[in-house]
């Protein structure tokens, strides 16, 4: 089979391998896509080397074919089932699993990690994470594999306590930025408003269900505040840059939630003065992966059609064309980039 491999930053490797041969109770999956997002981008290029283990295969947006397997499958599994996969496989043990955060599992292993992730003809469920497996029919194999970075949105929002907001905005509308004004318009939210200065992607962001789109400006602040009934009640950081808070900082609603979603580099720090925190009751939350819980959420409301995201799928391209597809993702001129293993 052919494989991905990353030695070192900058050093990935196109290379063939054995298909993996099965422990009990393992499950092997034809991988069938592979989807790519800015944190394989941090891998890549070294930026992020916390629970990275060298030489690695990248992919954690999985999408595959149940093959085969040794042993019993899961309950509702069967062979030749189209699945997403779940990439955390937390220890049960650890602090923050005996807190219920499985999802910052402080020993925890994961594919494109530590586990071979998805640049990969054929990947291995271990079976301690046959659990993580989770069947979604009638869909493209992309379209699943977006199950991942949709529950990651999901797992932040429930966290900001998105749901029963009045008004959310979401900066940065990239593949995320999007799957977040799609979740929220999906929970109800009455007005949902999008800042990016690309105005590219303003007319996407319109069709996913934003309210208000505007390009960040002197005015904008101003405008977001009149569209709203007092203030904005979430701020969805939904790019890793500082200053895309800083400027709405004045026109937080009483009570409001400031979720740092996205990925940020190393050092970066986000300033705010502690008596607004203090005087206006803010609460500054954080977003890390997502909850098996927010896979089978996800899953469900794709495959109801409840939830429509055929449209993030981006450029998909050969394995042998990896490195073109990581440029691709790095430009941020396409939506959700990635692999057919296949092709």
């Amino acid at each position: 089979m052919q494989q991905a491999v990353l030695y070192r930053p900058d050093e990935l490797r196109v290379e063939e391998r054995d298909v993996p041969t099965l422990a009990e109770g393992d499950v092997l999956l034809k991988v069938t896509a592979a989807l790519l997002c800015g944190t394989d981008l941090r891998i890549y290029s070294g930026r992020k080397t916390k629970n990275v283990t060298l030489p690695s295969v990248l992919g954690h947006e999985i999408a595959g074919e149940v093959v085969d397997c040794a042993g019993p499958l899961p309950e509702g599994v069967s062979l030749g089932d189209q699945v997403c996969v779940y990439p955390l496989v937390p220890c049960g043990e650890c602090v923050a699993c005996r807190k219920n955060h499985p999802n910052i599992c402080r020993n925890r292993v994961a594919f494109g990690y530590q586990l071979a992730g998805g640049l990969s003809q054929y990947i291995v469920v271990p079976a301690n994470a046959r659990q993580n497996i989770v069947p979604l029919p009638g869909v493209s194999a992309p379209e699943a594999a977006l199950v991942e970075p949709l529950a990651c949105a999901l797992n932040g929002q429930n966290i900001a306590k998105v749901k029963g907001a009045d008004a959310v905005l979401v900066a940065g509308c990239g593949p995320l930025g999007l799957m977040h004004i799609r979740l929220a318009k999906a929970q109800g939210v009455p007005t949902v408003i999008a800042v990016d200065p690309n105005t590219a992607r303003h007319q996407i962001a319109r069709e996913s269900g934003a309210d208000l789109v505007l390009a960040p400006g002197e005015d904008t602040p101003a405008r977001i505040l009149a569209a709203t009934d007092g203030g904005i009640d979430v701020v969805i950081m939904a790019i890793g840059r500082v200053d895309a808070l800083t400027p709405y900082l004045g026109i937080l609603a009483p009570g409001a939630r400031i979720s740092a979603f996205a990925g940020f580099n190393a050092g970066d720090v986000l300033s705010i003065v502690a008596n607004d925190i203090h005087y206006n009751e803010y609460e500054v939350v954080g977003a890390s992966s997502c909850r098996l819980e927010n896979f089978h959420s996800v899953a469900d409301l794709v495959t109801a059609g409840k939830l429509t995201v055929a449209d993030l799928v981006g450029t998909q391209l050969p394995l042998a064309r990896v490195h073109e597809a990581l440029d691709l993702v790095a430009s941020g001129k396409d939506l959700r980039v990635g692999i057919d293993p296949w092709a």
